[in-house]
């Protein structure tokens, strides 16, 4: 991804089948993994204005009721938006306390204030931090375990795309779950090392990033995990899209042009891949829901 030509070694463990890197990296190095201009710290851009789609939804199957209503025909279709497009959104609740892990510059805490939510952040990064701050937003510069929430605070804790990232996955679930009141929710987004792109790919998988991710997981280990800190499975799934299986091509066969993601043919070309390996559930993202007892 930045050129670097540094081997890592990674054991697969024979029982759950994640993956981990060995030897674990110190606090130093994990920072030093990180470059300013990696592409979760950049500065927010203008905030996208919501679909009346999306607001449909929202509104008439989510628990949105404060939001302004949309269009008719919105309403009238928004069942069927509900269960095609808008599976996975994220129940409201009144006065709702969420807080988003690694939220980098913050983007998905502005988009839950937006519908209402009292949403704060964790960061690690001080140049994120310092682009979260600057936007008006709450965020704790530092690891969570750090922060000093009070037990049973929050009615949402997410971590997209981070759970991969730390060193002590097992040290975070417990954390998580400290944090959560009963019946809370927490959502989990993490590359799945059981998909069809990891097999096909092996080592040059774009989803591996390496050295960035100290732990691969898959549904079965993350449940595994959850389950062992008072978290129940709602459920999980995988999905796929073109960008990770092209850019892995792009590792592949060394292509130092214009990223194949970017072309309109490879793009068509990559898609009935990525269909039948989210058909198959065996996409490159897993998404994990579970509930604190």
């Amino acid at each position: 991804m930045y050129d670097k030509q540094e081997e890592y070694r990674y054991l697969i463990c024979r029982n759950c089948k994640s993956e981990y890197q060995v030897p674990q990296p110190n606090a130093a190095q994990i920072a030093s993994f990180y470059p300013k201009e990696y592409d979760q710290y950049a500065p927010l851009k203008e905030q996208k204005r919501r679909s009346h789609a999306k607001t449909a939804v929202l509104k008439y199957h989510y628990g949105y009721t404060h939001l302004a209503a949309p269009p008719l025909l919105y309403r009238l279709i928004s069942r069927v938006l509900a269960a095609i497009k808008y599976k996975d959104e994220l129940p409201y609740v009144v006065d709702g306390h969420a807080l988003d892990i690694g939220c980098g510059n913050g983007r998905f805490i502005r988009s839950m204030n937006s519908l209402g939510w009292r949403c704060e952040g964790v960061e690690f990064s001080e140049t994120a931090v310092t682009v979260c701050r600057q936007a008006g937003l709450k965020v704790f510069h530092g690891e969570l375990e750090k922060a000093g929430f009070d037990n049973e605070s929050f009615d949402l804790v997410t971590a997209r795309h981070l759970v991969e990232h730390v060193s002590d996955p097992a040290m975070l679930v417990a954390e998580i779950a400290r944090i959560l009141k009963p019946g809370g929710k927490a959502v989990f987004e993490t590359p799945n090392n059981r998909s069809f792109g990891k097999k096909v790919f092996g080592k040059l998988w774009f989803a591996n990033e390496v050295p960035r991710h100290l732990v691969l997981f898959n549904a079965e280990s993350l449940a595994l995990l959850a389950e062992k800190n008072g978290l129940r499975l709602l459920y999980s799934k995988t999905f796929a899209s073109p960008k990770i299986l092209l850019n892995s091509w792009d590792y592949l066969t060394g292509n130092r042009g214009k990223p194949s993601r970017r072309r309109k043919i490879r793009r068509l070309l990559a898609r009935p891949f990525a269909f039948f390996a989210s058909l198959f559930n065996r996409g490159d993202i897993l998404l994990a829901v579970f509930e604190k007892s």
